[in-house]
């Protein structure tokens, strides 16, 4: 029964590297062809990818909400599929018809795809600790960025953006389809409490989850940004497409050195306080991204960007579902995500806005430290009503 558990873990952690390589970290690579193709500027096109990140977000929701009631399998064989197929057709379309259909498709995707939604789905499924199991989900994840990128900038080389678009679509449709007959929940669950609602209101008025929600926007805002416009910052640095596609991919491969490890240094420091470590050194690989026209310091951007975002990625899940707890934990959890995901929305926009006006990434990376070090001024303040009761 554990070998089956963690199979399913394992398939559910395969659809994450699809899910996210689609238009999440694809949307990087393909944003100059994007641009080019469909005569664009580059605050609409970060309009509509800040789109399908605020139609993941609410969407998230509502799967979230079918979960809590131990019925993932509209989420992973309607919701999912159907963003695929959206995503698929994008790439045939042009101007605002492609800007509606690239953003509504890699919503749905992300609304039944995502951590939001895969996280709780891991703690149901799995027979271990629930950190370890969110952990294991994240370790999976880790590899999108370093299989998906480098693949999706081959595909789109060598066969055009559009092949880059919907190779990844139909892998993503087969990993969907999969997961929908294999990871649903068995035995005992903590179910739903009341309307949906309710559960959202419940949880707005403790000041706990407030608190988490306002970090996880500001976080969101930070990672944002940085994950959306690396590639793009590295080549204004100085830096080829394919170096700099190959830095991003290195980056997400090194999100395994901030998971692998961390059951063990949660045990040893605590969830909580390695977020706020975690959150402190994504400001500074913003800094850093800004010289990484030089290799070595190319190489520290990997290191610090790929070992904090790693590691935030699990620790998010692991204190969420400690500050939320197991019931209505899908919906809220999604709610949470929602918080998060106007923050993920909005950042890319402001920051093409301002890379636009100013002509350089410097003011958008700036920003985007900000973001990350208010986080740990709100995180320390939840660190002094939590504390050590909730072994956190």
């Amino acid at each position: 029964m554990r070998a089956y558990a963690a199979s399913r873990l394992d398939a559910l952690g395969v659809l994450t590297i699809l899910a996210y390589g689609t238009w999440f970290y694809g949307f990087g690579v393909l944003f100059d062809d994007l641009l080019d193709a469909h005569n664009l500027t580059e605050g609409s096109l970060a309009l509509a990818y800040g789109a399908a990140s605020l139609v993941a977000g609410i969407g998230a929701i509502t799967t979230g909400r079918q979960l809590d009631k131990a019925n993932p399998r509209i989420a992973l064989g309607v919701v999912g599929p159907l963003g695929t197929a959206l995503y698929f057709a994008s790439a045939g379309l042009s101007g605002t018809a492609f800007l509606v259909t690239y953003a509504a498709g890699g919503g749905l995707i992300g609304a039944a795809g995502f951590y939001a939604f895969t996280q709780p789905l891991a703690v149901r499924l799995g027979t271990a600790d629930p950190s370890r199991s969110i952990t294991r989900l994240t370790i999976w994840g880790a590899l999108s960025s370093p299989i998906m990128i480098p693949a999706t900038e081959w595909l789109r080389s060598q066969h055009g953006w559009q092949t880059a678009i919907r190779v990844p679509a139909i892998a993503t449709f087969a990993a969907f389809a999969i997961c929908a007959v294999v990871c649903s929940p068995r035995g005992p669950q903590p179910g739903a409490a009341g309307s949906l609602l309710q559960a959202l209101r419940s949880a707005a008025k403790r000041r706990e989850v407030r608190r988490f929600a306002i970090a996880a926007l500001l976080s969101s805002a930070a990672a944002s940004s940085l994950l959306v416009y690396q590639v793009p910052t590295m080549t204004w640095a100085g830096l080829s497409a394919g170096v700099a596609a190959g830095f991003a991919s290195a980056r997400g491969l090194l999100q395994l050195a901030g998971r692998l490890p961390l059951v063990a240094a949660i045990e040893r420091w605590g969830a909580l306080e390695l977020m706020l470590v975690a959150r402190v050194v994504l400001g500074l690989a913003a800094v850093v991204l800004l010289t990484s026209g030089m290799l070595p310091l190319a190489t520290l951007y990997v290191v610090l960007a790929g070992i904090s975002i790693g590691a935030l990625s699990a620790l998010d899940g692991i204190v969420a579902r400690r500050v939320i707890g197991e019931q209505d934990f899908g919906a809220v959890m999604g709610a949470v995500g929602l918080v998060a995901t106007i923050g993920g929305s909005l950042s890319p926009i402001i920051a093409g806005v301002l890379r636009f006006t100013s002509g350089s990434p410097v003011a958008p990376m700036l920003l985007t430290a900000v973001f990350a070090w208010s986080a740990v001024l709100v995180l320390f303040t939840l660190r002094s009503s939590l504390g050590a009761t909730n072994n956190l």
